[in-house]
C-alpha cells in the first residue's frame, strides 16, 4: 500500500503552479508567507517591523472594542489563523486580520467564516491588496474589507452592497466607521503609532 507524499514548498517554489488541493495539503518552510493566486504560488518575506506594528495597533483596537462591546466578536486573528479558499479560482489567501462574529456559519472544514478581513499594505502588496484581493474577498462573501495603508496614511473600508463594494476612505483623526463592528472606535492616526518607515518600504505582506 503506497503512502501519498505531502509536497513541501519554500522560497524557491515562488511562481510554481499548484492546485488548491495541493496548496491546502502542502508543508511549508518557516520564515516566509505563502498564498495561492489563480493556481500560482506566491512566496513573500515575513512582514517587517513597520508592517507588524500597524497590525499590532489594529489588534489592540479590536481588543478594546471587545471589552466595550462583548458578545459581538467570537474571535479574531491573522496570518495562518484564517485562510480564505476560492476553489473555483484556485486561490488561497491569508489576510492580516480576520474577524469572526458570534453565530457565524461554518465552512466545509468546520471552521467559522470571518465577516471582516483586513490587509496592511506594503510596497510589494499594493496592487494585490487594492485590486486583486478586493475581488477575491467579494467573491468569498466577506461583508467588510479594510485596506490599511501606512504609506498613504489612510484606511479604506469596503462595505458589501449585494454583489458590489461601497467604499469610504479615512484619514488622520477621522473615526473609522464599521457596519460589522458598530461603535468601533479608532482612527487611522492611532494605527500609525510607533510605525516607522524602513528605507521607503512599509512591510512585506503578501
Amino acid at each position: 500500500m503506497s503512502t501519498a507524499v505531502v509536497p513541501r514548498v519554500g522560497p524557491a517554489d515562488h511562481g510554481r503552479s499548484m492546485t488548491l488541493d495541493e496548496f491546502m495539503e502542502c508543508e511549508v518552510e518557516e520564515g516566509c508567507r505563502y498564498e495561492l493566486a489563480r493556481g500560482v504560488l506566491e512566496v513573500t518575506e515575513v512582514p517587517n517591523d513597520p508592517h507588524g506594528q500597524a497590525v499590532s495597533n489594529l489588534y489592540r483596537a479590536i481588543g478594546r472594542f471587545i471589552e466595550r462591546r462583548p458578545g459581538i466578536i467570537r474571535r479574531f486573528g491573522g496570518g495562518s489563523e484564517f485562510r480564505i479558499w476560492l476553489p473555483g479560482a484556485a486561490t488561497g489567501r491569508n489576510p492580516d486580520l480576520g474577524v469572526v462574529l458570534q453565530g457565524a456559519p461554518k465552512d466545509q472544514r468546520g471552521r467559522r467564516l470571518p465577516a471582516l478581513v483586513g490587509e496592511v499594505v506594503s510596497t510589494q502588496s499594493a496592487s494585490r491588496d487594492y485590486e486583486v484581493k478586493r475581488l477575491e474577498y467579494l467573491a468569498f462573501g466577506i461583508l467588510e474589507y479594510w485596506i490599511i495603508d501606512p504609506e498613504k496614511r489612510q484606511v479604506a473600508i469596503l462595505y458589501r452592497d449585494g454583489d458590489l463594494w461601497r467604499e469610504r476612505t479615512f484619514h488622520d483623526d477621522q473615526p473609522l466607521v464599521s457596519l460589522v463592528l458598530p461603535e468601533f472606535k479608532t482612527t487611522p492616526a492611532e494605527l500609525w503609532i510607533d510605525v516607522e518607515e524602513d528605507e521607503n518600504v512599509i512591510g512585506e505582506s503578501p
